[in-house]
């Protein structure tokens, strides 16, 4: 079937759905349809022995049905006996109903054929039996079943044909979408997909559309990264550059290598921070993920800050778990507490409860564009900054599970990290 093409497939369902509903629908239609079929005969073969009986005496034409006339045993006129088909003749009718009641009927079977009749006797000696057998039902039966074989033919027929414009309409949509995907890399993605109609390929079409936006904003966020990246590193290397050159030119003291000491370990942080980037992307093994504690986190970072600032730490921790890696919590939480302590004035304070993590410092508030920006690599702070801090503990956040948002709040700024 996957090597059939899709209109194809649409119509070997159809017929063979078809075929097999039909199948079911006309057994169970001619069983109801014998039953109404014999019922109309044994209408008609009444309507047929009424009138004869009232018009004996110039009796009436039927193709289904027979009569014999006798007055006092003797056979007076008679009509259609090929309808017993030599089952019966005219004398075994009247043997067989010469001791009868006035009004009679019977039905006798005989070799899987059914035959009907209807005896009435007149005061003067005069017996009517009239007889029918199955050549009606034959009739009606051949005309029901060519229609039923006309309709199912035209059921086929005019299915397959609304089934064969509604595919070709349906995979010329397919066919154009898959041309606009194809272009979207030639397009570098610019070029928005074209929405009809209110399907599913519809559907797929937003979604691709969709995916089309995220993919030309992820890359317009790498190539503003790769430029913020070159901006940064260039600046430290231009320094080393140039001290390194004035050292071995003599022109500057052997003691201004702390200078380029430093500036590689400014470089050194950034590309600690570059790795530590990439590998969030690669950490897909669940095996290494465990319980830990982030209590003992928490305080390792408090711990390694608080005597290096003047700043009031107020800590306050429950003992919540979060299910992950310990180090990749370690990095993200210590750059939120570098953040704090860039920009607070007097105090921080970190609270733990019931697996609701918070940060907040009593710095400026953060400007609104900013923070709807915030976690996006190496966007530029209200200090003038670049850095990939807070882009690490967002993604960190997100590979584990849990949601990081910034808030205003009470002339500072909050960090709130909670389970989804």
């Amino acid at each position: 079937m996957k090597e059939m093409k899709l209109t194809t497939q649409l119509n070997i369902i159809f017929t063979v759905v078809t075929l097999l509903t039909s199948f079911i629908f006309l057994v169970a239609l001619n069983r109801v349809f014998d039953a109404f079929r014999v019922e109309q005969n044994e209408q008609q073969f009444e309507f047929y022995y009424e009138n004869l009986f009232r018009n004996y005496e110039t009796p009436p034409d039927s193709l289904y049905n027979g009569f014999v006339i006798a007055k006092n045993g003797n056979v007076i006129s008679s009509d259609n006996l090929e309808i017993l088909d030599g089952k019966f003749t005219e004398n075994d009718l009247l043997e067989m109903f010469s001791h009868t009641s006035l009004v009679y009927t019977r039905r006798e079977v005989i070799e899987h054929e059914t035959f009907y009749f209807r005896v009435n006797r007149k005061v003067d000696g005069t017996m009517i039996v009239a007889f029918t057998g199955e050549d009606y039902l034959s009739v009606v039966g051949r005309s029901f079943n060519l229609i039923v074989r006309i309709s199912f033919i035209a059921l086929v027929l005019l299915g397959n044909l609304i089934i064969l414009i509604w595919s070709r309409i349906t995979v010329e949509r397919v066919k154009r979408l898959k041309g606009e995907i194809e272009r979207m890399t030639l397009n570098g993605y610019k070029v928005p997909i074209e929405v009809d109609g209110n399907d599913e390929i519809t559907d797929l079409s937003m979604t691709i559309e969709k995916m089309r936006r995220e993919i030309q904003s992820s890359e317009k966020t790498k190539q503003e990264m790769l430029q913020n990246i070159s901006h940064d590193f260039k600046t430290p290397i231009a320094v080393i550059q140039s001290y390194a050159e004035a050292i071995y030119d003599g022109v500057s003291d052997r003691d201004e290598a702390s200078v380029i000491i430093k500036q590689t370990e400014l470089l050194n942080v950034k590309v600690k921070q570059l790795l530590e980037l990439n590998k969030l992307e690669y950490l897909k093994d669940q095996n290494e993920f465990e319980d830990v504690s982030i209590k003992e986190i928490i305080q390792n970072i408090v711990d390694n800050h608080k005597y290096r600032t003047e700043l009031n730490w107020e800590v306050t921790l429950d003992d919540s778990i979060y299910y992950g890696v310990k180090e990749n919590f370690y990095t993200a939480f210590n750059n939120i507490v570098d953040n704090a302590i860039r920009y607070a004035k007097s105090k921080i304070e970190i609270k733990l409860k019931n697996k609701k993590l918070t940060f907040y410092n009593d710095g400026e508030p953060i400007n609104q564009k900013f923070i709807d920006e915030l976690f996006k690599p190496y966007e530029k702070g209200k200090k003038g900054e670049f850095g990939l801090g807070m882009s690490i503990a967002q993604k960190t956040c997100s590979h584990f599970n849990l949601i990081l948002k910034v808030d205003n709040i009470n002339d500072g700024v909050m960090f709130t990290i909670e389970p989804m």
